[in-house]
């Protein structure tokens, strides 16, 4: 009879899931091993062999990150028909992400890895570029709508998707400054008023 190899005393996508908590609450250098072992809650030896080391847990925790966080707005921003909505819509959906109890109070991609140390700048650069790819989505957002007629003629679709894309940069380092859920949504409010 073949044997079988010793079970895993943990589920892998919820130990994943609870390591994507630390590295966004606290980034990719203040995350430590032991932090990530113990918010797991199972022996190093079964974390090192299911994910390898914090370099390899953290691309697998930012890929789990674009799945459940940030293709879930990109949908919201291009199934939405109106672009004015559809901004509207994705914005609130930031602000109640950035202020939820569920979740630490920022973005993962805007400021987990801003600045590392040279030998982890390999992280820094896969954020810059997510974030240039969510730039982009935006900018063929607003360029559909100028094509279907939707937007002032006098709006340029890249100059509005920096607009918007540093607005929500700029609203996840507020909220993890302590800006309110009422606070941001008046951010958003203001900042509709580019469409008028």
């Amino acid at each position: 009879m073949q044997s079988v190899g010793r079970p895993r005393t943990f589920d892998r996508e919820e130990a994943l899931n609870k390591a994507m908590h630390i590295f966004w609450e606290k980034g990719y250098e203040g995350t430590s091993m032991s932090e990530i072992i113990q918010a797991i809650g199972t022996k190093a030896p079964s974390i090192y062999a299911a994910f390898g080391n914090k370099d390899s847990i953290f691309r697998e925790v930012v890929n789990l990150y674009l799945t459940k966080v940030i293709k879930k707005q990109i949908v919201l921003l291009h199934e939405t028909p109106d672009v004015i909505e559809a901004t509207k819509i994705s914005l609130n959906s930031f602000v109640k992400q950035f202020t939820s109890k569920d979740n630490p109070h920022t973005c993962l991609v805007m400021t987990a890895a801003v600045n590392a140390s040279p030998e982890h700048q390999e992280h820094v650069m896969y954020l810059k570029k997510i974030r240039q790819e969510f730039k982009n989505n935006w900018k063929s957002r607003f360029e559909k709508a100028k094509e279907e007629g939707q937007l002032n003629k006098k709006l340029n679709p890249q100059h509005l998707a920096d607009y918007f894309v540093t607005l929500i940069q700029g609203m996840a380092l507020s909220a993890k400054d302590g800006a309110t859920k009422k606070e941001l949504l008046k951010t958003t409010e203001l900042a509709m008023s580019i469409f008028y």
